[in-house]
């Protein structure tokens, strides 16, 4: 397997974790967001994650040709809001409550998203480890090669 492809395979998965960092974040920075600047109400949002096609078109090719290139990649397909009800808190003093004094609000479940940031954290940390422990094999490979 080429070493190199590693890093390919790990930046790929960060950078999906970075997506993934992103939308959890814009979801908890809305959760209180009656109407957007459209007038339409925030939709809590969630990323599709797809793997990349693989390039050998059978088992038997992917062994034979034992590859970083030949190994699928996470990719992000899309991000799609949630079909989900608002949940309505009674605040009646809020310039958006209706006239029973609800206010409909984003369905972001608090609970939910902080569990999706740790995940997203841990996710990170092992592309990010899988990705120095390549770096220093390499390194360390060119210092045998070196003769130090």
């Amino acid at each position: 397997m080429d070493l190199f492809g590693v890093f390919d395979i790990s930046a790929a998965g960060m950078s999906v974790e970075q997506t993934r960092l992103a939308v959890a974040s814009s979801n908890l920075a809305n959760m209180r967001t009656s109407k957007m600047a459209d007038g339409n109400a925030y939709q809590p949002l969630s990323v599709v994650v797809r793997s990349s096609e693989v390039t050998a078109s059978s088992f038997a090719d992917a062994q034979a040709a034992v590859s970083a290139e030949a190994l699928p990649r996470p990719v992000v397909d899309s991000i799609a809001a949630i079909p989900t009800a608002p949940r309505l808190v009674y605040d009646p003093g809020h310039p958006d409550a209706d006239e029973r004094g609800f206010v409909a609000l984003p369905a972001v479940d608090t609970l939910t998203t902080m569990l999706d940031l740790i995940s997203v954290s841990r996710s990170y940390e092992a592309n990010l480890r899988a990705f120095d422990i390549t770096r220093d094999l390499i390194r360390r490979t060119i210092e045998m090669g070196s003769g130090r």
